[in-house]
Order: C-alpha cells, then structure tokens, then sequence
C-alpha cells in the first residue's frame, strides 16, 4: 500500500491554511475543511495518476483541487505532497521554486 509524505513547503502551507481559517471562521470549520484535505489525500494516494498533469516537463507532478487549494504532488513512492496551494494565488511562481 502507498503512502505519502509532506515537503516542508507543503507542511507551511498547511500551518498558513490552519491559521488563516481558525482567525476567519473558527475551530469548528478548521477541523470540517482538515477532515476534507485529508480525505483527498488518501484519494490521491489510493489512486494517484488520477489527478491532472500539470507540466510535460515533469510528467511525475500532478494535481488535485480541494475546494479553493490545489494540492501538488509528485508521483513517486511514497506520494510526495509538494504544496496546497490556494487557487487566487501566483501558482507558477510557487511550483517553480519547489521544483528547483
């Protein structure tokens, strides 16, 4: 069975969601929108070529969305999450620099 991990960009962009979410809506929509990140994440790790490519240059790098946040993952073993990052944001700008 596969699994994942977490890039330290990725891990930041959990801390950021986190905290942006507990100061505009509380706890209670934090612990409802993790639970939903979560269950994505294991949909990408039981079935990760399901999600869609984002470069041709780096055919291993695909992408989920989850409501407002893209999560970027590269297809290896385990699933490496390299960001979840918010869809209003410069995502070029944020991948390339993970991908260097």
């Amino acid at each position: 069975m596969r699994s994942y991990q977490l890039t330290l960009d990725a891990e930041q962009d959990l801390r950021e969601i986190a905290e942006y979410t507990v100061r505009v809506w509380g706890e209670n929509q934090l612990k409802k929108y993790q639970d939903g990140l979560l269950k994505t994440i294991n949909q990408i790790v039981e079935s990760p070529y399901s999600g869609k490519l984002v470069s041709k240059k780096h055919p291993e790098l695909l992408a989920v969305k989850h409501q407002q946040h893209i999560i970027f993952y590269l297809v290896e073993d385990p699933i490496t999450i390299i960001g979840v990052i918010h869809e209003k944001r410069d995502i070029v700008k944020h991948l390339y620099q993970r991908l260097e």
